[in-house]
């Protein structure tokens, strides 16, 4: 199994750091059974089987034989040809680990290294589950692109039980294992795996979450994205990522790294919290209570709202605004800058009123109402709250001063 300590995602490093895993043992005797190479795909990801139905249909002129340096138009998948391939074959178990990275690795067109990881991943006491990622270039159109697939095979009665998917085509074959770990207390781990998607400016990582159940990949709802990876690993039970900074100039200085941890909850992946670093003006401590409540989190956004509605930031010339229509450094319109952090003040204010209503029983409708009365809620707070410069701050009107953070625009 994977060791689950957090693994450190350096940023010069930031693609080969993604592809470290640590490689164990292998397996018993297999002889690879048709009827059990299903595949299962989890979200967001399509099955191996369906790449020759979803790649492009090929151009009348496309008659021509492919270069010698390119692979062909072939019209199975990576994982199939390893599967038929295990099809009447005959692998000890010990030599099932290295047989697949070194067959994959034929295939393999880049410098990502094939690790297989050894796992009890059933619960019954034997470590006969292999899980692995794939790589490989196919030719399409003329076209060249890149597949990673993700892959589990079982040793069962002798056999080898295998199924497979697709990560994200738009990730170019950028996938691999996180880590295991058991995330739901079932006393078996699950796997993580991890796509790395390059935009414009910033890098995002997407995990997802896979058990093996009964001879099936069975994955769970949802999704972990974040920005800026830095850190991510299981650890006591729970998948912790630190991250969250986009860079690009226009989602603004007012942004700090996280750390999230993830739980696996009624069959989805749930955030438990988001942990800000620490925060250096009252918008910021106000932002660390919304995301408390939007987790739940009821005492701890409490105290942040109560911190926010009393703090006074040193200084804002390391962020900016938007004053009118204009985008304006900070430190160089102080009555606006007062009268922002007054409202911040008031705001914070508001949101402990109404969750506090909230904990007293009353709906949401009645809270959010008491609140504003009692807070001296004003319609003109809202171009204050939506001074701080950039698209990664939350985005609000008169109508949604009462939603959660992450129903915000921006946020």
């Amino acid at each position: 199994m994977i060791d689950l300590k957090l693994r450190r995602l350096g940023a010069a490093a930031l693609l080969g750091a993604l592809m470290i895993a640590a490689a164990c043992g292998s397996g018993e005797k297999e002889s690879g059974s048709p009827a059990a190479g299903t595949q299962a795909s989890p979200a967001g990801m399509e099955t191996a089987a369906s790449l020759s139905a979803s790649g492009p249909a090929a151009s009348p002129d496309a008659s021509a034989e492919p270069e010698s340096d390119k692979p062909d138009e072939r019209q199975t998948s990576l994982p199939e040809r390893l599967q038929s391939e295990l099809d009447g074959a005959s692998i000890p178990e010990e030599q099932f680990a290295e047989w697949l990275r070194s067959r994959a690795e034929q295939d393999n067109p880049g410098d990502d290294p094939i690790t297989v990881v050894r796992a009890d991943l059933d619960g019954d006491g034997l470590a006969r589950e292999w899980a692995a990622v794939v790589y490989e270039n196919r030719l399409i159109e003329n076209a060249e692109y890149r597949y990673a697939y993700g892959i589990v095979a079982a040793l069962r009665s002798g056999e080898y039980e295998w199924q497979s998917f697709i990560f994200p085509e738009e990730d170019g074959g950028r996938a691999s294992i996180l880590d295991t770990g058991d995330l739901n207390g079932d006393g078996k781990p699950e796997i993580v795996w991890a796509s790395l998607g390059i935009g414009a400016h910033t890098s995002t990582f997407t995990y997802t979450i896979s058990g093996w159940n009964d001879g099936k990949l069975d994955r769970f709802q949802g999704a972990a994205i974040v920005p800026t990876v830095t850190e991510a690993g299981v650890r006591d039970g729970k998948l912790v990522v630190s991250g969250g900074l986009i860079n690009s100039a226009g989602a603004g200085p007012w942004q700090r790294e996280y750390t999230d941890t993830y739980t696996i909850a009624d069959g989805a992946i749930k955030r438990t919290s988001r942990i800000f670093t620490e925060a250096a003006t009252p918008f910021q401590r106000l932002l660390d209570g919304l995301w408390a409540e939007a987790d739940g989190d009821a005492k701890g956004a409490l105290r942040h709202y109560e911190a926010a509605a009393a703090m006074k930031a040193e200084s804002y010339r390391d962020f900016a605004f938007i004053f009118g229509s204009d985008w304006v450094e900070g430190g160089t319109m102080e009555d606006e800058e007062k009268k922002f952090e007054e409202v911040v003040h008031r705001f914070a204010g508001f949101r402990r009123e109404r969750l506090n209503a909230i904990s007293q029983g009353q709906n949401e409708e009645n809270a959010c109402a008491a609140a504003k009365k009692k807070s001296g809620y004003d319609a003109s707070w809202i171009a204050y709250l939506n001074a701080p410069a950039g698209y990664a701050n939350p985005v609000w009107s008169d109508d949604t001063v009462c939603a959660a953070i992450d129903e915000q625009s921006g946020s």
